[in-house]
């Protein structure tokens, strides 16, 4: 298995929130909808801070584009994969979804087939193919041999003409014992092999491990490793565009060098550390009215703040 290790020191200002697909190119302080927000009941603007926003950046780009090509080049002898690995709660699952949402559109029906399971729990090829039938609304029966499903699987796969499948969660499969994580790989290969279907793997740091005991597989499969974050300009122009999307009349200069520092620091290398610290301390800046984050509030944001924004108030009397 050949691996790389990405680090760019660019980053880009496409974002995706939630489902909605939003432009954050330079054109203002605020993105027109936070814009519009700084103005909305504290309900609202609590809610907007709180939901998911995904930020592209480079390695985030670099794993998309190699998906866009597994998906769209012709089917080959040998289909590859690629596994990516991440410490926990540093993106993984969060571009897992992207790419697989990416192309599950149901207003364009002519997007190739994406195919996305989790392997938690994993333990046998007739676990996996289970998985993938129970995404193709095709839910898998008690008295289902592993033959049965072996061929069940291929025929949904080939009638819905799959192009990549997704695998979440890989680092699972080494919780079983030698022989279960034989029997779980033989099914991504047969997979791999019958359909040359391309696979994504998502997992953690070790997860590359998961393939490495199959001698097939691991040629098949190139690792890249996710960096981690630190204070630097990639991490600068994500806070800048993260910014963007926080719904307040003033400026609170995340990528500030003061900011910067203390947020990578907290952030210990983890997206997911540095994007809860900045909604704990956007939801108090609500709270308290200051309206903007300052260096202060996000050194005591360690929590939710006392006052639960999301709880309805009822007119005053």
């Amino acid at each position: 298995m050949t691996t790389e290790n990405n680090q760019s020191n660019h980053a880009s200002v496409a974002t995706s929130l939630g489902s909605v697909q939003v432009d954050s190119r330079p054109g203002g302080r605020l993105h027109p909808v936070a814009e519009r927000l700084t103005h909305a009941s504290d309900l609202e603007r609590a809610a907007f801070v709180i939901q998911d926003l995904t930020i592209r950046y480079p390695a985030l780009e670099q794993v998309a584009g190699e998906a866009e090509w597994m998906i769209r080049e012709p089917r080959q002898t040998r289909a590859r994969g690629l596994i990516v690995c991440a410490s926990k709660d540093n993106g993984k699952t969060s571009l897992a979804k992207l790419i697989h949402d990416r192309f599950n559109d149901y207003h364009h029906v002519d997007l190739p087939c994406v195919l996305r399971i989790s392997m938690s729990g994993v333990r046998d090829a007739r676990s996996v193919y289970g998985r993938i039938m129970e995404e193709l609304g095709s839910p898998a029966r008690i008295s289902h041999r592993l033959s049965d499903r072996e061929l069940l699987v291929q025929r949904l796969l080939r009638d819905v003409d799959c192009r990549l499948l997704i695998l979440d969660e890989v680092q699972d499969i080494l919780l079983g014992s030698e022989r279960e994580q034989q029997r779980a790989l033989e099914g991504i290969k047969l997979l791999m092999n019958e359909l040359r279907l391309p696979i994504l793997a998502f997992g953690a740091e070790k997860a590359g491990q998961a393939f490495n005991s199959d001698g097939h597989l691991a040629a098949r499969f190139t690792q890249f490793t996710m960096p981690t974050w630190k204070a630097d300009s990639t991490l600068a122009n994500f806070l800048a565009t993260y910014e963007r999307f926080l719904p307040f009349k003033q400026p609170s200069n995340l990528a500030a060098p003061d900011k910067l520092a203390f947020l990578a620091k907290v952030g210990g290398g983890i997206l997911g550390n540095v994007v809860t610290r900045i909604k704990n301390a956007a939801l108090t800046a609500i709270v308290d009215g200051s309206d903007c984050i300052t260096l202060d509030l996000l050194k005591t944001s360690v929590k939710r703040p006392t006052v639960c924004l999301m709880t309805p108030r009822k007119d005053a009397a």
